[in-house]
């Protein structure tokens, strides 16, 4: 077994481990620091439809957008109280210049600034499932502790299972859709593998993406939306040929465009995670 998959193993086990260690808690019990500790809750998950999957929109680089398709595969999904840390909103605009560097020589994602610390974990979903980002999914319910909550890990899974494992297969991200400019049209379909998510600890998972702050003090359901604006904001699809018989044409894996598509993908503000009590 290689080194970076026993520490991906070993990492997976200590998250699991720090979040079994919190939900045996007893209500109300004192833990070490003098502090309260959690009771076990159920949270149903689900992830909601993303307007932008059926509404057209434009994104920076003047391309009006129009999904037909967007399925995305899930893995596990992991809450914290630890506060994410973007200072910066949203990728910066970048030069033709520094768009052709990152693609050919950097091929690295945007990454938020700072150093992520997740905290303690209050909560996870580990069923493995995919979702129509055009209509609401609910994947199934998971476990928490009450307790306040500030971020989350989203996660992807190849081959992927649910109710939409077929269309997506080993893929982890399937589009398709309409992209004009002016008089240029492209009609476009994006297909995402395990390898163009990864994240710096080799992982297929998006660390520190905002969950909006809230104590959740009973059983709920954890609402998970992802923002295509985001995904798609920085596309050139300039790159995509014309289609020639109205079937959508692939996004050429060597583009610009592929690659901020893929930056897109990896940014945790495009994952948006909410509490409400049931």
């Amino acid at each position: 077994m290689r080194t970076s998959t026993r520490i991906l193993a070993l990492s997976a086990t200590i998250a699991a481990l720090g979040l079994v260690a919190t939900l045996p808690s007893a209500c109300g019990s004192s833990d070490s620091s003098g502090g309260t500790s959690g009771k076990r809750i159920a949270l149903t998950v689900k992830v909601a439809a993303s307007p932008e999957a059926s509404v057209p929109f434009n994104n920076s680089m003047g391309w009006s957008i129009s999904l037909s398709k967007a399925m995305i595969a899930t893995g596990a999904l992991y809450y914290y109280d630890g506060a994410t840390i973007f200072s910066l909103n949203a990728p910066p605009t970048r030069s033709p210049g520094q768009r052709l560097w990152e693609t050919f020589v950097e091929k690295s994602a945007f990454a938020h600034p700072g150093h992520y610390i997740p905290g303690n974990a209050k909560g996870e979903y580990l069923t493995p499932s995919s979702a129509d980002l055009k209509t609401e999914t609910v994947l199934g319910q998971g476990d928490g502790v009450s307790g306040l909550v500030r971020s989350a890990t989203f996660s992807f899974q190849a081959p992927a299972a649910g109710p939409h494992a077929a269309e997506l297969g080993n893929h982890v991200v399937v589009l398709e859709g309409t992209a004009t400019k002016g008089a240029e049209t492209r009609v476009f379909r994006a297909e995402l593998d395990p390898a163009d998510v990864v994240n710096t600890k080799n992982a297929t998972a998006i660390e520190g993406c905002p969950f909006q702050e809230t104590d959740m003090e009973a059983d709920g359901v954890v609402t998970i939306t992802i923002k295509l604006t985001q995904w798609f904001d920085q596309v050139e699809f300039d790159g995509v040929p014309s289609s020639t018989d109205g079937k959508p044409v692939a996004i050429p894996t060597t583009s610009i465009g592929r690659n901020e598509l893929v930056r897109g993908v990896k940014e945790g503000l495009g994952y948006s995670f909410a509490y409400a009590p049931k």
